[in-house]
C-alpha cells in the first residue's frame, strides 16, 4: 500500500466529483446523473475560493482531497472549475421540480449558516480549509490527517497562523476534536427531505499553527 500527497491537477476533476458524491451525495436522490451534478457544483464552490489543493493518492487511485484558500493568496482553482452552467442543465433535466428545488435550498441553508457562524470572525484568519474528503475504502489509514499536515506545513512555509473549517454533523467532524482542533461557534439549520425535512448541526472549528 502506497499513500501519496501531491497537488490537484485539472484532469483530477472526474475523480474528484466521484469521491464527493460517494461521500455525501450517494442515495441522496433518485437519479445518480443528478446526484453527480450536484457533486459538481459543490465541488465548484469551493474550487471558486481555493488557492492550494492537495489529492492523496492510494495505490494509483485518488482516495482523499483538500482545498484551502488564504488571505493573501489568488483562487488558482477558479481555472479547474467544471462548466457551472452545463451541471445547472443537468440538475434541470435529470430531476423533478421539487428536487431541483430541495438541492438550491440545502446550498442556501448551508451558506446561511456559514455567513452566521464566521460573523465576528471574519479578520481573525490567515486561511481556511474549503473542503476535505476521505473515501470510505480509505478511512483508519490516516489520510485526512495526512492531507492536513500536508496543507499545514505549506502554511508554516508562509507564516501563516491560524485557520478555519466548517463543517458538521453529516461529517466526522469528531475528527477534527481528535487533531486538537478548538469548536469556536456552532449552529442548527433546518434542511428539506423528500420526506418533509431535518435538522443538522454546524460546526466551526479553529486551530492555532
Amino acid at each position: 500500500m502506497t499513500l501519496e500527497i501531491r497537488k490537484i491537477k485539472e484532469d483530477d476533476m472526474t475523480q474528484l466529483v466521484d469521491l464527493v458524491h460517494e461521500a455525501w451525495f450517494e442515495g441522496v436522490y433518485e437519479e445518480k446523473k443528478f446526484e453527480k451534478a450536484a457533486s459538481a457544483i459543490s465541488l465548484n464552490k469551493a474550487l471558486y475560493n481555493s488557492s492550494l489543493g492537495r489529492v492523496a493518492v492510494l495505490d494509483g487511485e485518488i482516495v482523499g482531497m483538500i482545498l484551502c484558500s488564504t488571505k493573501e493568496a489568488d483562487s488558482t482553482f477558479r481555472m479547474f472549475q467544471l462548466d457551472f452552467i452545463d451541471k445547472l442543465i443537468t440538475l434541470s433535466n435529470q430531476a423533478q421540480p421539487d428536487e431541483v428545488e430541495r438541492v438550491i435550498r440545502v446550498f442556501q441553508s448551508e451558506r446561511q449558516a456559514y455567513n452566521q457562524l464566521i460573523k465576528g470572525y471574519e479578520d481573525s484568519f490567515d486561511a481556511s480549509i474549503e473542503y476535505i474528503v476521505v473515501s470510505e475504502r480509505a478511512r483508519g489509514n490516516g489520510v485526512g490527517k495526512k492531507l492536513i499536515s500536508e496543507v499545514f506545513d505549506h502554511f508554516k512555509e508562509q507564516d501563516l497562523e491560524s485557520v478555519y473549517l466548517f463543517t458538521d454533523t453529516d461529517c466526522n467532524y469528531r475528527f477534527y476534536d481528535y487533531l486538537n482542533f478548538d469548536r469556536i461557534n456552532e449552529t442548527r439549520i433546518k434542511l428539506p427531505t423528500k420526506e418533509g425535512f431535518r435538522y443538522r448541526d454546524e460546526f466551526m472549528y479553529a486551530y492555532t499553527l
